[in-house]
């Protein structure tokens, strides 16, 4: 697959599917204009008005463009989103589900993933959540990821002056690829000390075969141990490591492309 084929410009993911909704709330943030279809008829929602929605759905900006918009589970989540929202409606229970501009995901991805790493280390979970995100697309039936650790947790878009904002432009449309393949880059918090094969972890063997390989942070294992060690590649960022050279420690054999 090439990488330019492999980096869609768009992705789109579905949020809040862990509280099965019968109804959500929409209303416009940071003086946005939202265009709501229902039904066939459309509202125009602007200002402290919103909408509360209990079937299939379209939010967008004029013209249908990407927009700033509040969506909550009312009396228990709201989150703030850049993009479209697509509504979907069955046997009672809603999906929604965010298009959004791929480094937009990017960010949003890392400033959940590592909050409060060197900056470095933000830098390769960046790489790490793009080559994901380009890797393993169509992960559901109709979207393409979900805004858990199923597939990688997602917060509300941090402004692009943002450690998280930097990391995503700072690397953009970079990825990383294996024999000419992108490599949907898998990572875990803390691999206590060295990371695992794939037949290791009991997983099937795929086209990357995960190197097992030492790692400079000890301490309580948490998450699979494969690919990247989030508390290992701050330490590494934080003893002087380049995004580049840290990546490249946790994948062994991969190249950088854009």
């Amino acid at each position: 697959m090439m990488l330019a084929l492999a980096l869609a410009a768009t992705i789109r993911i579905g949020v809040f599917g862990l509280f099965h909704p019968v109804e959500l709330e929409v209303q416009p943030a940071r003086g946005s204009v939202l265009m709501v279809e229902i039904a066939g008829e459309r509202q125009v929602i602007e200002g402290a008005h919103s909408v509360r929605i209990r079937s299939a759905a379209l939010v967008t900006g004029r013209g249908r463009r990407p927009v700033r918009f509040v969506v909550s589970v009312p009396g228990q989540i709201h989150r703030e989103f850049l993009g479209r929202l697509e509504i979907r409606e069955q046997s009672g229970t809603l999906t929604a589900i965010v298009e959004m501009d791929r480094e937009t995901a990017v960010a949003s991805i890392v400033a959940a993933e590592s909050p409060g790493t060197p900056f470095e280390a933000r830098k390769a979970q960046a790489v790490a959540a793009r080559s994901f995100l380009a890797g393993s697309r169509g992960r559901h039936d109709g979207f393409d990821f979900c805004d858990t650790t199923h597939c990688q947790f997602l917060r509300e878009p941090p402004s692009p002056t943002s450690a998280a904002g930097r990391a995503a432009a700072e690397t953009r449309g970079l990825a990383l690829t294996y024999q000419g393949h992108v490599l949907a880059a898998l990572y875990s918090a803390n691999c206590g000390g060295h990371t695992r094969t794939l037949q290791e972890a009991g997983w099937k063997v795929g086209e990357y075969p995960y190197f097992a390989v030492e790692c400079p942070m000890r301490g309580v294992v948490s998450g699979h141990r494969l690919g990247l060690c989030q508390e290992g590649a701050a330490e590494m960022a934080r003893r002087g490591a380049t995004f580049r050279e840290i990546l490249s420690h946790y994948f062994p054999a991969t190249t950088l492309g854009e």
